[in-house]
């Protein structure tokens, strides 16, 4: 297959993926539990700017799709928290890298990448002990 065919396969099956969720969407049968980044990381209840950072990239990669992420990512999702940015996310980042929650995935251009690690989806998924 060429490169062309390639992206017309992957355009199709985006299209088919979207046309299914917004049927979902649209008919009402998206369940209740369905939230936003805000909420969702706002159930998180993150103490520091790290854990924020934790959840937005989890966010990302369950809910939207994304399995890696940049920095201007984490900080959009700042944004859409409608919370205020670090001082200096690449601070954050390093953060993450040093709780062993992120690894490199490579670059987008001179855009760094970075993916979530086994470690980060466990500290996510783990039930909390309230």
């Amino acid at each position: 297959m060429s490169d062309l065919e390639d992206l017309e396969v992957r355009i199709d099956e985006l299209e088919s993926r979207l046309d299914s969720l917004e049927s979902i969407i649209h008919d009402g049968r998206a369940s209740n539990d369905v939230t936003g980044m805000r909420e969702f990381v706002e159930q998180q209840s993150p103490g520091s700017h790290v854990e924020r950072a934790l959840a937005i990239a989890y966010y990302l990669d369950q809910f939207e799709g994304k399995e890696n992420f940049t920095s201007g990512d984490i900080n959009e999702g700042y944004r859409t928290c409608r919370v205020q940015k670090p001082a200096n996310i690449s601070d954050v980042l390093s953060g993450l890298e040093d709780r062993e929650w992120v690894m490199d995935d490579g670059k987008d251009g001179n855009t760094k990448l970075r993916r979530l690690t086994a470690e980060a989806l466990d500290e996510i998924e783990r039930p909390s002990e309230d």
